[in-house]
């Protein structure tokens, strides 16, 4: 219980450093291409010229999708829980996937919705004791 209390409580510090090293990776990746696409010595300025226009079409597009992911994604819930349960999901996709099985982002995302709902029934669970309907235990004996 303790490692799980410490693990909440140094979460977001993990997913900014996760989000700091994919953030530079994206980077390193593209400034690498850029060059190979711009420096190809066997290629005319004018190919170059149009692959430039080609990288802008590209960039233009991956920002007009995300502003719409963006928007999209802050009228989801991004609670702890939620952030969890996809950490866990992920991990379960994950060994599914090492394993050899097929996995879709449909099951994926099937997977979340289920997880959210056990930790909801767990919840709740603990809320009313440890009792799944709120019942007491000698209101549950009497049923």
């Amino acid at each position: 219980m303790l490692a799980a209390k410490k693990l909440e409580e140094q979460l977001p510090t993990i997913l900014e450093l996760a989000w700091a090293i994919n953030t530079r990776d994206i980077r390193t990746t593209l400034k690498n291409a850029c060059k190979k696409v711009f420096a190809d010595a066997s290629a005319t300025m004018e190919q170059r010229l149009k692959r430039a226009q080609a990288i802008q079409v590209i960039g233009a597009e991956f920002m007009s999708i995300g502003k719409l992911v963006g928007a999209t994604k802050k009228e989801e819930d991004v609670s702890m829980e939620s952030i969890k349960a996809r950490a866990e999901v992920a991990v379960m996709t994950t060994m599914a996937k090492a394993q050899g099985q097929e996995v879709s982002e449909d099951d994926t995302e099937e997977l979340i919705r289920q997880h959210a709902q056990m930790a909801a029934a767990r919840d709740a669970a603990a809320a009313n004791g440890g009792n799944p309907g709120g019942a007491t235990p000698t209101e549950s004996a009497g049923k």
